[in-house]
């Protein structure tokens, strides 16, 4: 299915120690609307450094990592993810 466009559903900007992800939506061709968490290493890491975080790991199967949130930076990664049959499974219906 062919991705036709997508939009933060999450401010992406923030102070530098931010540490939570931003949340995305995927409109593709057939109507149908998913969506994906995006974390970029700094802020997975500075998540993981809080002292309090309980458990001290995670597992998202809909989370994918970017190295910026640049818009050019996720349109390549989602492309990327397209072409190689995986973005359905970096991603969830929306309900």
């Amino acid at each position: 299915m062919k991705l036709l466009n997508w939009r933060f559903d999450d401010d992406p900007q923030g102070p530098s120690d931010e540490w939570n992800w931003v949340e995305i939506t995927m409109t593709f061709e057939d109507g149908s609307k998913r969506w994906s968490i995006l974390y970029t290493p700094d802020r997975l890491k500075n998540n993981l450094s809080r002292k309090n975080i309980n458990p001290p790991g995670l597992f998202i199967k809909h989370m994918i990592i970017v190295r910026s949130y640049e818009v050019d930076d996720i349109e390549r990664t989602l492309k990327y993810l397209e072409n190689e049959n995986e973005l359905f499974e970096a991603s969830k219906p929306l309900n």
